[in-house]
């Protein structure tokens, strides 16, 4: 006999204080009264009885407390081993958490064994186990969501198939929720058993879930585990600091490489004792927008754990150096897109940050900045805008390669220029004009000619007004007239447009989402008009499964709160590790912002196996090994049943009085 659960024991609280009702129980004698005037007396006596009494032998308080004591026992859910069958239902539930792609370790004398997985041992064995089988097989996969991938199959081909194609699953497992789901699969069912092939490296508890069918456990994978993991990587400043951990159970020897857009920076090796964690640092040799570190040298059983990957947060910055006289509008506008401005006044005044810093009075008094060739400013921008005519000082030597590593937006600024023939503007397909229809600004006189290369955007009266395209190989954008000179400025639709000058010339730029688990919920801001989007895998292990492919991993088209066709901005993370690009697409989006992920496998999947059995209590699992077969009688339903008749007989015994 077993027992499911000590927990019931404590109802069983409930036959002391059955016999404490008894002990308190007041006892009345019958008493002839002769007159109503001895009524009184006999009243005070009564009130005068101590409540403690001698117990007697009561048959309704026996009844009682064996109702009370058969309760307790039941919610304690007793059951019998007894022989189990071959036949019947068997529920298989496969373990293929991210644990089981692990190099197994049960015959580290043959190399060619020691290759395969623990996930491949999970099908050999389960393979071997189901062959002989008479009954009808269920297979349930045990991931980070609970799936029956074969119900009552009776076609052992596609049984087999079914079993093959089993995949691992990086995602947090949902353990509990898997022999909660086996179970319901096998409740009624005609001697159903429940079979768990699993490692072991279980992070939930499950001993608590009520299983009324036998259950046996079968472990795969050896003892001896070797894994190291980055547990923390990111940068600072010229750092990169990463953490790095031995989760396994010998020691062992690790080279620890830092990279930054492929190109390899530093390296360290590493020995580490089980339990053991180490701080690395490099010092960046040069700036990169994807820095990855990943352990190399002698390779560990478990791989999904070797890498990290550093980048800018969601949204980057965009740095933007305005060349101008002075124009509140513009800046105000460039502000309100999100960029961080930096303005070089072209009268003689120094670059400030914000437009707050002005030139000395004793410059202003002197001139002498207008012969100055001004400082470069500290950081390189993403935009320069020049508002007017460029000075010859800034067309060369270090200023013009500086400034040529930008995108460029030149306003205005020539002396040949002429009214157009009518103010009619027509708009050309690009992401500069989305959103907008520019029928009412005036814009004042047009430039005679657009830059050869650029594509005319928008044309006034047949002639170029507003261009865009590719200079010495970087966005460039052409306003052929001055902003001073129209009501442009003026109007509301002013800050659309530099805000989709300024989207368009920074490349839409997107930035990182940071790191999460495989198949988690991930908030990803969404562009205006998108329809669809996909994860495309860059680097890491999504990569190389793919054979460097860069195909779609995962669609993410989804409905939106109003039943449309857009994209929620809540995104499900894609299934295998590594780094991943969140790309979208859409009619007319030619330029929607790009966002980069660091999918990591569940954290907790990077420890050593424990040597308890993840399921049930050692006393109460068959041992397999053994060759014991036994399975679990509940008798949980034949107590409650007894608790009923013994409640029956009670309430016979009460209406007879033969308790009081």
């Amino acid at each position: 006999m077993g027992i499911g659960s000590w927990a019931g024991l404590w109802f069983a609280l409930g036959i002391p204080l059955i016999l404490m009702m008894y002990l308190l129980k007041r006892k009345f004698i019958d008493t002839p009264v002769p007159s109503h005037l001895l009524w009184k007396r006999v009243l005070e006596n009564t009130e005068a009885n101590r409540p403690w009494q001698k117990l007697r032998n009561r048959l309704l308080m026996w009844l009682q407390i064996l109702a009370a004591a058969l309760l307790a026992f039941a919610l304690m859910r007793p059951f019998l081993w007894a022989e189990a069958g071959t036949g019947g239902t068997l529920v298989v539930v496969a373990d293929v958490s991210a644990s089981m792609s692990a190099v197994s370790a049960l015959e580290p004398n043959n190399s060619e064994a020691s290759a395969q997985t623990r996930l491949d041992e999970l099908k050999r064995e389960v393979l071997a186990d189901t062959r002989q089988a008479d009954g009808a097989l269920t297979l349930i996969r045990m991931g980070g969501t609970p799936q029956v991938v074969a119900s009552a199959a009776d076609d052992r081909a596609a049984w087999n198939r079914a079993v093959e194609e089993l995949e691992t699953d990086y995602a947090r497992t949902s353990y509990r929720e898997a022999i909660s789901l086996a179970s319901a699969v096998a409740e009624g069912q005609k001697d159903a058993r429940i079979i768990v092939y699993t490692d072991g490296q279980w992070s939930e508890r499950v001993d608590d879930l009520p299983v009324s069918v036998p259950v046996e456990v079968r472990r795969i994978g050896g003892e001896n585990y070797r894994n190291a993991s980055i547990e923390q990587f990111g940068t600072e400043g010229s750092r990169a600091v990463g953490v790095v951990a031995n989760t396994g159970n010998s020691a062992l020897e690790v080279g620890v490489e830092l990279s930054g857009d492929g190109k390899a920076q530093g390296n360290e090796t590493l020995t580490l004792q089980p339990g053991e964690r180490r701080t690395v640092t490099f010092d960046r040799a040069e700036a990169a927008e994807v820095y990855r570190l990943s352990l190399t040298g002698q390779s560990d059983d478990y791989a999904a754990d070797d890498d990290a990957f550093a980048f800018p947060e969601t949204g980057g910055t965009v740095k933007v150096l305005l060349l101008s006289d002075g124009n509140l509008f513009l800046e105000k506008a460039l502000r309100l897109s999100g960029a961080e401005v930096t303005r070089l006044d072209l009268s003689g005044n120094v670059p400030t940050a914000d437009g707050d810093a002005e030139a000395s009075e004793t410059e202003k008094d002197t001139g002498t900045t207008a012969s100055k060739t001004p400082s470069l400013p500290e950081e390189q921008p993403d935009i320069v805008v020049v508002e007017g005519e460029l000075p010859a000082a800034l067309q060369s030597g270090a200023w013009g390669e500086w400034l040529g590593s930008a995108a460029l937006w030149k306003i205005g600024g020539e002396e040949a220029s002429r009214q157009p023939g009518n103010r009619r503007a027509e708009l050309n397909a690009h992401p500069v004009t989305r959103y907008l229809s520019l029928s009412e600004p005036y814009f004042g006189p047009l430039t005679e000619g657009k830059p050869e290369g650029l594509q005319t955007v928008m044309s006034i009266g047949g002639r170029p007004a507003i261009a865009a395209g590719m200079e010495n190989g970087q966005r460039a954008l052409w306003f052929g007239f001055n902003l001073q000179s129209g009501d442009l400025p003026l109007n509301s639709e002013f800050p659309v447009l530099v805000s989709n000058a300024t989207t368009w010339l920074s490349g839409g730029r997107g930035g990182g989402l940071g790191r999460a688990v495989s198949g988690a919920a991930v908030e990803v801001p969404i562009a205006t008009g998108a329809e669809s989007a996909l994860w495309r895998p860059l680097q890491g292990a999504a990569f190389e499964i793919n054979n460097g492919a860069t195909e779609a991993v995962n669609e993410n088209q989804t409905s939106d709160s109003s039943g449309g066709t857009g994209l929620a901005s809540s995104q499900i993370a894609p299934g295998i590790p590594g780094l991943y690009a969140f790309e979208q697409s859409g009619n007319g989006l030619d330029d929607a912002p790009v966002y980069l992920l660091d999918v990591r496998a569940d954290a907790s999947e990077s420890a050593a196996p424990t040597a308890e059995n993840p399921v049930f209590a050692a006393a109460e699992v068959p041992n397999a090994a053994a060759g014991d077969h036994r399975s679990r009688l509940p008798l949980t339903i034949p107590l409650a049943a007894l608790i009923v008749v013994i409640m029956l007989t009670e309430w016979g015994v009460y209406r007879r009085g033969r308790s009081i």
